[in-house]
Parts: C-alpha cells; sequence; structure tokens
C-alpha cells in the first residue's frame, strides 16, 4: 500500500479530527468491568451511489463538474466489502459500539456530458461537455474510498430476552457513526497520473439500520442498509486537489460470531 508521504502534515492534520471517537470508543472498552458481548462480523452486497458535484483544481485550472455519475461495480474485482468489530455493554445489553471497515468503490462515468464550468489553464469555461475531453481524463476509487469508522448502536429484542425461541432469535439494531476515508486515488489529469492511497482524505458519517438472527449458538447472520457520506478531497500528483461529496446506499449481507467476554 502505497502513503502520499509528501503530504504527511496535511493528513496529520486531517487525521487528528477524528481521533476523539475513536479514543472514545477505546476509553469504553477498556473502563468496562462487567462482562459484555463481543461481535465480529463480515458482510458484502450492493452499493448504490448518488450524483453529485466534483471540483478539480491544479495551477490556474479550477474546474467544477455538476451532477457527475458514479458506478459502483460492487461485485467486480476488489469487491464491495467489509468487517465490523463490536461490543455490547452486560449491564446495558441494548447499547453497543463498534469498529467498521467498508471496502466502498466510486467509479466517474468519465464520458459522461455534464455542465462544467470554472477556469481550464485560464481560459474559462461554461459548457456543457464530456468529462474526459477537459483535464480530467479519468477518476476512479476502485481499490476503495476504504472509510472506518467509530459507531453508536443500539438494539431491540422482539421477544424481550434473547432465547432459543423464533423471536428470541431475533434483534433489531440501528446505529451511528464518525470516522474517516483512505481512498486509493487512481485519477489521470492531462498526462500526470495520482494512483496511490492517501490516509485521511476527508471525514466520513454512516447511519444502518438492520437484522440479525441467530442460525446457532455462536453464529448469526444479518441484513442491513447501511447510509454512508463521504467527503474526499485527494491530492494530486504535480499539485492540486480533486474533491467531491459522496452519498452510498448499502444494502449488505453478512455472518457474525458473537461471545461473552
Amino acid at each position: 500500500m502505497k502513503i502520499n508521504l509528501h503530504q504527511t502534515s496535511k493528513i496529520r492534520e486531517k487525521l487528528s479530527r477524528f481521533i476523539a471517537p475513536a479514543v472514545l470508543v477505546s476509553g469504553l472498552l477498556l473502563t468496562s468491568n462487567t462482562n459484555a458481548e463481543i461481535n465480529l462480523a463480515i458482510y458484502g452486497g450492493k452499493s448504490f451511489i448518488d450524483n453529485s458535484d466534483l471540483n478539480l483544481t491544479q495551477g490556474n485550472t479550477n474546474l467544477n463538474y455538476s451532477n457527475v455519475s458514479w458506478e459502483d461495480n460492487s461485485f467486480d474485482e476488489p469487491a464491495f466489502y467489509g468487517a465490523r468489530i463490536g461490543y455490547w455493554f452486560n449491564s446495558m445489553p441494548n447499547w453497543g459500539v463498534s469498529v467498521d471497515f467498508a471496502h466502498l468503490k466510486n467509479y466517474l462515468v468519465d464520458s459522461e456530458t455534464v455542465a462544467v464550468n470554472g477556469v481550464q489553464n485560464g481560459v474559462p469555461i461554461n459548457a456543457n461537455v464530456p468529462i474526459n475531453s477537459t483535464d480530467l481524463k479519468e477518476f476512479n476509487m476502485s481499490h476503495g474510498v476504504n472509510t472506518l469508522t467509530f459507531n453508536g448502536h443500539y438494539r431491540w429484542f422482539p421477544a424481550g430476552q434473547r432465547d432459543e425461541t423464533f423471536l428470541g432469535r431475533m434483534q433489531l439494531y440501528t446505529g451511528l457513526g464518525i470516522g474517516f476515508a483512505i481512498p486509493h486515488v487512481e485519477a489521470l489529469v492531462n498526462s500526470e497520473k495520482t494512483y496511490e492511497y492517501q490516509a485521511g482524505a476527508g471525514p466520513a458519517f454512516n447511519g444502518m439500520l438492520g437484522i440479525n438472527y441467530d442460525l446457532y449458538k455462536f453464529i448469526s447472520g444479518f441484513a442491513e442498509y447501511k447510509l454512508t457520506y463521504v467527503d474526499v478531497e485527494d491530492d494530486l500528483i504535480g499539485g492540486g486537489t480533486i474533491s467531491t461529496d459522496t452519498v452510498n446506499h448499502q444494502l449488505i449481507f453478512g455472518l457474525a460470531v458473537h461471545f461473552d467476554m
């Protein structure tokens, strides 16, 4: 994995904004003196990406591309996947926290004709043109937008408790989280190519709503809707940035193991 070593100070500045949630989660885990449920999960599924604006800044070029389209290619290699470590408190079994990693993917539809305005190489532009007819030839995050979030959760027990009955095996849950993105930037601007991971490229927020069902004593399956917002600002080789806000809707299916600690 290649990290942009030329932007270390900028990376530290970005990451410092997201340390508090990590410290909070770690503190909760370390200070609890009661037994708790640990949950380890993996998942995959399908992502749907809303249109968004895109901005390119480099030298005397500053272009805004309005309402661009994205493809998710969730099932193409490298596939969309995720992993989660959860912790449910024994003294408050309805409440929990988790750390979630999601390998989301965004592919810009660069052949699309969109409204482009701003300045390109010092020349004003305000027209509807194909994206790849401008300085921006290609932009993908196919090796992942890669979000890491720290989440709080609440769950319900339809049977009033967890047991071996049909409803007793079921839990409904929701959650909210904050974190940051570690995108793999794949951008071609004119003839200059950027192809690297960039840590702390922007804040990420997510919300989720799901159902977990115990298949066996320590194994469960779950289905979930998850909404992730990422404000991405990527650095370009040769200077400048490319930035966008992405909203990903995910339909997730996964397996989890859980045990008492």
